[in-house]
């Protein structure tokens, strides 16, 4: 499974918080620093274990596994990415 965003949208940052903006839908979403790092990371072409493999140092790559699928379902839940 290959995440994309379903749309590319402006985004600012604001501390350690990431707003991104539907202009289109009026729509503002806020995330945290690692799930907009991983929302960058959602083009369609990387894989989940490509991001997993992004996030893992010194084996903790279940522990990141988990932590980037739950960021995952949340993203697709706010309709931001969807699986191809």
């Amino acid at each position: 499974m290959k995440p994309k965003k379903v749309k590319d949208l402006e985004w600012q940052q604001v501390g350690d918080i990431y707003i991104l903006s539907d202009k289109e839908n009026n729509k503002t979403y806020t995330l945290d620093s690692i799930s907009f790092l991983v929302w960058l990371q959602c083009d369609g072409n990387t894989d989940i274990e490509s991001i997993v493999d992004i996030f893992s140092v010194n084996g903790n790559r279940d522990i990141v596994r988990n932590a980037i699928m739950n960021i995952l379902k949340n993203l697709e839940n706010l309709n931001l990415i969807k699986f191809e």
